[in-house]
C-alpha cells in the first residue's frame, strides 16, 4: 500500500468520526435539573443551614410508598409551629411531571401524597420548611412503581 492511500484512509476516518461526533452532539439535550438554578445557588447557605439543623435533631425525614399514597414522616421537634414549607418531587425524566406541595400550618409530623397524584418512575424529592423560624431541608431520590 502506497503512502498516498494510506493518508486518503487516515481523512476519511478522521472525518467520519468528526461527522459521527457531531451526530452524538447534536441528540444531547442540554435541560438543567432546575430552571431557576442560579436563584438556588445564590440561597444554598439556607439549604447547608437546613441540613444541619435536621441533622443535630439525631431523626431523619422518611420517604415510603404503602401502595395509596408516599408517607412522608417528619421528625415531631420540626413541626411544632411550622411556619411554611414545600415538598418538591421533580421527576428526573421529565420535565413536565413535576410537583410542588405546600406544607401548611398543619402542625402534622406525617403527610400523605396520593400516588394517583404522581406518574411511576424516578423523582428528586427535596423538603424544605421553617419551624419556630429555623429552616430544615432534607433531599433524596424517590423511586414511585
Amino acid at each position: 500500500m502506497s503512502w498516498g492511500n494510506r493518508i486518503i484512509i487516515i481523512l476519511v476516518v478522521f472525518v467520519a468520526g468528526i461527522i459521527s461526533m457531531v451526530y452524538i452532539s447534536m441528540r444531547q439535550t442540554n435541560e438543567v435539573v432546575d430552571t431557576n438554578y442560579y436563584e438556588r445557588e445564590m440561597k444554598y447557605q439556607q439549604v447547608i443551614d437546613g441540613k444541619k439543623n435536621l441533622q443535630a435533631l439525631n431523626d431523619s425525614v422518611t420517604l415510603e410508598n404503602d401502595g395509596a399514597a408516599i408517607r412522608i414522616s417528619f421528625p415531631s421537634a420540626s413541626v411544632t409551629l411550622l411556619d411554611s414549607g414545600s415538598i418538591q418531587f421533580m421527576k428526573l425524566s421529565d420535565a413536565k411531571d413535576d410537583k410542588t406541595i405546600p406544607m401548611s400550618g398543619a402542625k402534622t409530623d406525617l403527610y400523605q401524597v396520593p400516588l394517583s397524584y404522581l406518574k411511576k418512575g424516578w423523582y428528586k424529592v427535596r423538603i424544605d420548611w421553617s419551624n419556630e423560624g429555623r429552616v430544615y431541608y432534607h433531599e433524596q431520590n424517590f423511586n414511585i412503581r
